[in-house]
């Protein structure tokens, strides 16, 4: 019987956008993926493989997602591209102290996941999928 409690996609996290909600869907499975190692006992071995999966999904979804935003002329997207930034050099940061065998915490993982979905995805990504539809 699956656990109720499992992160999972919700329509509010949807852009409208179908490969954008792909590309998002991917995050939250990771999120999901992590919780489940956790709840498994085995979070810290999972933080090599999920760490490597998202540095490979924010190079791709974030170079997709910029060049869709310049396509489009979209007049934010110098803030959006920075925003982008952060979120690749905490990334980074995270995936150099986990390769050197640094404390990372499952907990601190999780929440960097999901501060991600609900600041990133549903503030910035929000602006820049309203805009977008306007303009098609």
């Amino acid at each position: 019987m699956p656990d109720r409690h499992l992160f999972t996609w919700r329509p509010e996290y949807s852009v409208h956008i179908d490969a954008i909600d792909r590309q998002h869907r991917a995050l939250v499975a990771m999120i999901r993926e992590l919780q489940e190692a956790m709840e498994e006992g085995r979070g810290r071995a999972f933080q090599h493989t999920l760490i490597e999966r998202l540095v490979a999904y924010t190079n791709v979804h974030f170079s997709f997602e910029e060049n869709l935003m310049s396509e489009h002329g979209y007049e934010s997207l110098a803030e959006h591209v920075e925003q982008h930034r952060l979120l690749t050099s905490q990334v980074v940061e995270l995936q150099k102290k986990i390769h050197e065998g640094g404390a990372v915490s499952n907990a601190s993982l999780m929440l960097f996941l999901r501060t991600w979905l609900t600041d990133h995805i549903m503030q910035h990504d929000q602006k820049y999928a309203s805009a977008l539809r306007i303009k098609t």
